[in-house]
């Protein structure tokens, strides 16, 4: 039997992107517009695509400062009510 990778796709997920920026590239390239106009595209794209990774990485900041505001709340709450009290960290079945 053929082995399974459990790696979840990322191989296919990276292959497609570089085939799609790969591809991108070539059409750029190969267009037939004059130099000045296709770089003024990319340009633009470019500076779309910044500010799209921008918002993406502000909002990714927020959800990650609420997470673990969230966790704080609740590792401090768990201390409070003596949680961790019963906790048996020896135990292999964890």
């Amino acid at each position: 039997m053929a082995d399974k990778d459990s790696g979840g796709g990322g191989g296919f997920l990276l292959g497609l992107l570089m085939g799609g920026v790969g591809g991108f590239v070539a059409g750029m390239i190969l267009a037939p517009k004059s130099g000045e106009e296709t770089r003024a595209f990319i340009l633009d794209q470019s500076r779309e695509w910044r500010d799209k990774a921008d918002e993406l990485s502000s909002a990714t900041r927020e959800r990650m400062a609420t997470a673990a505001t969230e966790g704080r709340r609740a590792a401090s709450q768990m201390r409070d009510d003596d949680g961790f009290d019963d906790l048996d960290l020896d135990d292999e079945n964890l």
